[in-house]
């Protein structure tokens, strides 16, 4: 797992699993002023001080005794985020939701490929019809915002049957490709 498409893919399967509702995600790209930050933040069961704490070490999980017993992806992206001479952090409260943020040097040699993010979003929101999420994309040229909760706004009671459709997954791709 190198490309930052595929952390935060990661990242947001912890949010998911934190039972999070809205999910938020922004990558900066900022070659002017020489920094790229990764940051995806959720309304999620956060964590308590001793558990975030542990929250690096690849062999906690939080995960029950049936499903996988490590967990690689934020001790990876920690890594990553070091080993691009970068800082890592990570913000979380019980009952409140956890931010967990990326930023190193654009310039940096060892900087991964962002890969096919906007793919990965689309693909993250339409197997999540109950979640809403919150896209932004910057660099030094243009911005992009996506976010769901218009589009659950004006579906109202249909949202959940409509979010599979194909009607929708075009339209959802299509925002997310502009």
């Amino acid at each position: 797992m190198y490309e930052l498409s595929l952390f935060v893919l990661d990242l947001v399967q912890n949010s998911i699993t934190a039972d999070a509702k809205l999910i938020k995600i922004w990558l900066f790209e900022f070659e002017s002023a020489n920094f790229v930050t990764v940051t995806v933040a959720d309304n999620g069961k956060g964590m308590s001080e001793e558990v975030m704490t542990k929250a690096i070490d690849p062999f906690m999980t939080s995960k029950s005794e049936r499903k996988k017993k490590i967990g690689l992806g934020l001790p990876f992206f920690k890594q990553l985020i070091e080993s691009c001479e970068g800082k890592f952090r990570i913000k979380s409260k019980s009952g409140f939701g956890t931010v967990v943020t990326g930023s190193f040097p654009y310039n940096n040699i060892d900087q991964p490929p962002v890969g096919d993010l906007e793919d990965t979003i689309l693909n993250l929101v339409i197997a999540n019809s109950g979640i809403d999420f919150l896209y932004t994309r910057a660099n030094d040229k243009n911005k992009k915002v996506f976010d769901t909760r218009p589009v659950r706004k004006m579906l109202g009671n249909d949202a959940e049957l409509m979010w599979q459709s194909a009607e929708l997954i075009e339209w959802f791709r299509n925002e997310l490709k502009r």
